[in-house]
């Protein structure tokens, strides 16, 4: 993965894909960017072509989670991307602007024909129930983590392999945050983690191409639990194994419930 900051290049060997995570990544980057305000449906998408099912774009996603694009916010040099086959209803506040998280759950079982469900997970986020939730998925054939989260409590995107190292060695954090900071929160797919000695990184599939390597940058588990408080994460399993899935939250001592 390539770093903005030293020009290195971010090993992924240590990375340990969730179930599926690997194709996820894949599916996602060969889709990026995200159509402007849809980066819900963006990961809607993902999930869904990742396990199989055929949907045409961002739009039939956006359109079947009642989507609602408010002002365009994007990342400094993203040009946008405007070409919707189906153009969402707009409004000029963007507090009411935005997806659902219940509302994408409901898209993402509709769309594929009930063959997939998406279960909830939030609750009071600790660095202990976050790690806990994803290693709790190792026990299904696939997932798709997909999570809204406040992107400004995320560490820079561009963090330096050198610093992500260290930080797996010693549990510090590094010391850039996001330099890009969406208001009223962020749709992304979380794909993996790398453990170290003291600390873990997580695997973060982004939505633009120009954050992290081609839309994936690592992040310590500590920014990614401060950035999901009062939020919370869907997981995209196959319709028989939302008993496994919800116990994987309930072990992380979560709650199955929407956030919203």
């Amino acid at each position: 993965m390539s770093s903005g900051i030293d020009g290195g290049q971010l090993d992924l060997s240590g990375v340990r894909w969730l179930p599926g995570g690997a194709r996820l990544a894949a599916v996602a980057q060969a889709e990026l960017p995200q159509k402007d305000g849809l980066a819900a449906a963006f990961c809607g998408l993902a999930a869904l072509r990742a396990a199989g099912v055929d949907v045409p774009d961002q739009d039939a996603v956006a359109a079947a989670a009642g989507t609602v694009r408010g002002p365009a916010v994007r990342p400094p040099g993203e040009p946008g991307r405007a070409d919707f086959r189906l153009p969402p209803r707009v409004v000029r506040d963007p507090v009411t602007a935005g997806t659902r998280a219940s509302a994408l759950a409901t898209a993402v079982g509709a769309l594929s024909g009930g063959a997939l469900t998406a279960v909830p997970a939030t609750g009071e986020w600790t660095t202990g129930s976050l790690f806990d939730l994803l290693a709790g998925l190792w026990d299904l054939p696939r997932v798709a983590v997909i999570a809204r989260i406040d992107g400004a409590e995320l560490g820079a995107d561009d963090t330096p392999e050198r610093a992500l190292l260290d930080y797996l060695d010693t549990g510090v954090p590094p010391l850039w945050t996001s330099r890009w900071r969406p208001p009223g929160g962020h749709f992304v797919l979380l794909a993996g983690i790398r453990i170290g000695a003291e600390g873990t990184l997580v695997s973060v599939v982004d939505t633009y191409p120009s954050l992290g390597d081609n839309g994936i940058h690592d992040q310590p588990v500590e920014w990614l639990t401060a950035a999901l408080a009062g939020l919370g994460v869907l997981l995209v399993v196959d319709a028989d194994r939302a008993a496994v899935a919800r116990e994987a939250v309930r072990v992380a001592n979560l709650t199955p419930s929407f956030w919203d």
